[in-house]
């Protein structure tokens, strides 16, 4: 468990007015978009219950606005951010409200809404306050694309997964002794005699997409790029980055290619 949540409820449920539902946040590069990715998102979700909510509010007002209140919105998304939050769903009412120190704890309060919503008609859990938190700074994945490469697509939509599970780090294995993936425009020899085939590259966009589009999801990219003196194969690529002690022209060794303290 890497979250810690206090759960208080009355177990049951209310229409969610989807023509009419709104959710209303301070303006932020990445919580904008977080925004608008949920209000898409929300009318489309399939989940159902396994326990039947006892009580039944579908004859009341729907609700109608979700509001968010952030207390620092300058928070960066840096280790050890403050990811808590609390969501308040009233069971009389059409305003839920979710109380967030930073933008990347209120995206953890809009995937926890999300959530709770039931599939078609639609409706949302009511009557129920939650307060949760991270137990863990760092909540990550790493995925090594130099072994085993996917597309860009395939990235986004690992991200998307990450922050379902409320995880907050995608460590980005690009490069390593088996593959050369990442286009370099002073080096362009690595990445078309390193990658598998031609296609399976990535440009300096990709990689940018990639990172911002972690960010509106409250997700930190870490790319991870091996420098030559860690590869060892590079030495079949080209002349100019054998220029280590003990390293240039002798090929593929088998120890450390560094030697003498260099």
């Amino acid at each position: 468990m890497v979250y810690s949540i206090t759960l208080s409820c009355r177990i049951s449920h209310q229409r969610l007015a989807q023509a009419h539902f709104t959710i209303s946040s301070p303006p932020h590069r990445y919580l904008t978009p977080a925004v608008h990715c949920y209000l898409r998102q929300i009318p489309t979700e399939h989940h159902r219950p396994l326990v039947t909510p006892l009580l039944n509010l579908m004859g009341g007002p729907p609700l109608t606005t979700l509001t968010i209140i952030i207390s620092d919105a300058a928070a960066l998304l840096n280790h050890g951010v403050d990811e808590s939050y609390s969501l308040t769903i009233p069971s009389v009412g059409a305003a839920a409200v979710l109380n967030a120190e930073t933008p990347w704890g209120a995206m953890r309060g809009l995937e926890m809404f999300s959530q709770l919503v039931y599939a078609k008609p639609e409706r949302v859990a009511c009557g129920l306050y939650i307060s949760d938190g991270p137990l863990f700074p760092h909540r990550g994945i790493m995925l090594d694309t130099a072994r085993n490469y996917y597309g860009v697509e395939d990235l986004l939509r690992l991200i998307r997964a990450i922050d379902m599970n409320k995880l907050n780090i995608f460590h980005w294995h690009i490069t390593k002794s088996y593959s050369f993936l990442l286009v370099v425009p002073s080096e362009p020899e690595l990445a078309a005699k390193g990658a598998y085939r031609e296609e399976m590259k990535y440009t300096a966009a990709d990689v940018k997409r990639v990172v911002e589009y972690g960010m509106e999801h409250g997700v930190r990219v870490v790319p991870e790029i091996d420098m030559p003196e860690a590869r060892k194969s590079t030495t079949y690529l080209t002349n100019q980055l054998q220029n280590l002690k003990g390293f240039r022209g002798r090929g593929v060794r088998r120890g450390w290619p560094i030697q003498g303290g260099t």
